[in-house]
């Protein structure tokens, strides 16, 4: 495959994103958030007719957005954040509890901030591993406060033998 250009923010944001159906253009790089059916014709045309061009992105499930957060857990600081976000994680609704308990604590809601775009970051730097994509930028192996930071765009290329597991 051509280099490529991509926008890792974008990448990142949509696997958050539960609501959307996002699909990576492996022509231009653009990320598309797929209208639903009998909206835009043009895309389902497109879709249809060069179905090997898109790649379907899978945001993160329930699961994983829960395991981000409890990963999170041990980087809290604050003795009563922490409390308070470890009972919200064992809560009847942990994630729904857990950002109410986050609304409470300015500073650790900032860092839940922090950690959690750099975790999505590594995240769709791994799914580009995955499906045989990597960028190539500077800035793809600088560590940033919570671990592995990476650029908000770089250019794909093939991987030299790289395929880590999705986290």
């Amino acid at each position: 495959m051509r280099p490529l250009t991509i926008d890792l923010d974008a990448l990142a944001a949509a696997l958050a994103d539960q609501d959307a159906d996002h699909r990576l253009d492996l022509l231009s790089g653009r990320l598309l958030d797929i209208p639903p059916p009998g909206e835009d014709p043009d895309i389902e045309r497109l879709l249809e007719e060069e179905p090997e061009r898109f790649l379907a992105l899978d945001s993160l499930s329930p699961g994983e957005r829960l395991a981000l957060m409890q990963d999170f857990l041990p980087e809290v600081s604050q003795p009563d954040a922490y409390t308070a976000l470890e009972a919200a994680l064992a809560s009847r609704k942990p994630q729904r509890s857990f950002h109410n308990a986050l609304n409470q604590f300015p500073d650790a809601h900032k860092d839940w901030r922090l950690y959690e775009a750099e975790r999505l970051h590594e995240l769709a730097l791994d799914w580009l591993a995955e499906n045989e994509l990597e960028p190539r930028s500077a800035d793809a192996g600088e560590i940033g406060r919570f671990g592995r930071g990476s650029p908000a765009a770089g250019e794909l290329r093939p991987p030299a033998g790289r395929s880590p597991a999705r986290r």
